[in-house]
């Protein structure tokens, strides 16, 4: 599975299939460069809670961007611009006769907003549930998942939505798209604590070891001086033992001439 983040979405790698009927729509899939089209979103801060969207109809997360950033609102307004082209460039293969663009344009239903000067945009996903029950997996920065009941007001989040197709009704369509996975900054969690060890002590490891090999070359030096030392004190000694015997030679030598005479 491939994920896309927003602003490294190339719009030509985004395929539609010929609309097939479901029931009383019809619904073409999108896909991304032959894989299912999943986006990834900035940052953004959620504007309500999980009460909220669990008392309203059509549980949608609503957001904004948490700085005044407004590439995530382009790149969307990019994808209506996408989707209205190519209805219209598919319009006589997909549905069997030219319908004007302005027609088309005016059926769209754009999932972006106007935005006033110096405001921020606002966002709508919708959260898949059945039976009051959340479907996407919601995480924390630790990866652990943790409950729909974590999404307050102010909550910072990071979205993976679904870009699943385009939904055509009676009188309009849109693009279907709804939050695949949420990742959570929960204030508990601003600070990522390491469980263990985890200094890279590679500089000082190798520091020890040539201090520990500097040590043994002394130790080295010092058992080679050592050595020669006793050779010496040794050869010294052989030295005065070889005087010493030569020195008795002599002397029995001499005595036993004396008993000669005798």
């Amino acid at each position: 599975m491939s994920i896309i983040k927003h602003d490294e979405l190339d719009f030509k790698k985004v395929y539609y299939s010929k609309p097939e009927k479901q029931g009383v729509i019809y619904y073409s899939s999108m896909n991304y460069d032959n894989k299912p089209f999943y986006l990834q979103t900035p940052k953004m801060s959620c504007k309500n809670s999980y009460k909220e969207i669990l008392n309203s109809n059509n549980s949608l997360l609503e957001l904004e961007p948490v700085n005044m950033d407004y590439s995530f609102y382009d790149s969307l307004l990019s994808l209506d611009e996408k989707n209205i082209k190519c209805t219209f460039e598919n319009n006589k293969n997909w549905f069997g006769k030219n319908i004007p663009l302005e027609i088309i344009d005016n059926m769209y239903k754009r999932g972006t907003k106007p935005v006033r000067k110096n405001s921020k945009p606002r966002y709508s996903f919708k959260i898949p549930m059945i039976k009051d029950k959340v479907q996407c997996q919601i995480y924390d920065q630790k990866k652990i998942c943790v409950d729909f009941e974590k999404i307050q007001e102010n909550t910072e989040v990071v979205l993976i939505l679904h870009v699943k197709g385009l939904k055509f009704l009676k009188q309009h369509y849109y693009c279907d798209i709804y939050i695949s996975q949420i990742k959570i900054f929960l204030d508990g969690n601003k600070y990522t604590i390491l469980d263990n060890y985890a200094f890279n002590d590679k500089e000082d490891e190798e520091a020890e070891l040539k201090s520990l090999e500097k040590e043994l070359m002394l130790d080295a030096d010092f058992i080679q001086g050592f050595k020669k030392e006793e050779k010496e004190k040794v050869s010294n000694e052989l030295r005065l033992a070889k005087e010493n015997f030569e020195s008795q030679k002599k002397l029995i030598q001499g005595l036993e001439n004396r008993l000669s005479n005798f």
